[in-house]
């Protein structure tokens, strides 16, 4: 959703008056950072889910505390620690053999 006229005027005057708690991503002195980018050839395979799950899931504990208020952070650590709760044994006959065969390859 875009912004409304009187948030943009107010952000306009803000930043130029030194204040930028309202800049968006784009401006170098509010201090966020814009979206995340990979470097080519920097995206390595992950050989243990479960460690791999367990740091995402220290990364988003962190990113929480943070900014409480965001949903979408709360969403994907919820996920992500009802992820690793699973038992390794819950997995069914018919998937194991599935999981299996897909390691194989």
């Amino acid at each position: 959703m875009a912004d409304s006229g009187a948030l943009r005027q107010r952000r306009s005057k803000m930043h130029k008056a030194g204040n930028h708690s309202l800049c968006r991503s784009t401006c170098p002195e509010s201090g966020k950072t814009g979206p995340f980018s990979v470097p080519d050839g920097a995206i390595q395979p992950v050989g243990d889910p479960v460690a791999a799950l367990r740091d995402l899931a220290g990364m988003l504990t962190g990113a929480y505390r943070a900014d409480p208020g965001n949903a979408q952070l709360a969403r994907e650590l919820r996920m992500t620690l009802q992820a690793l709760m699973v038992p390794k044994d819950a997995v069914d006959g018919e998937l194991a053999a599935l999981f299996a065969e897909f390691a194989g390859t």
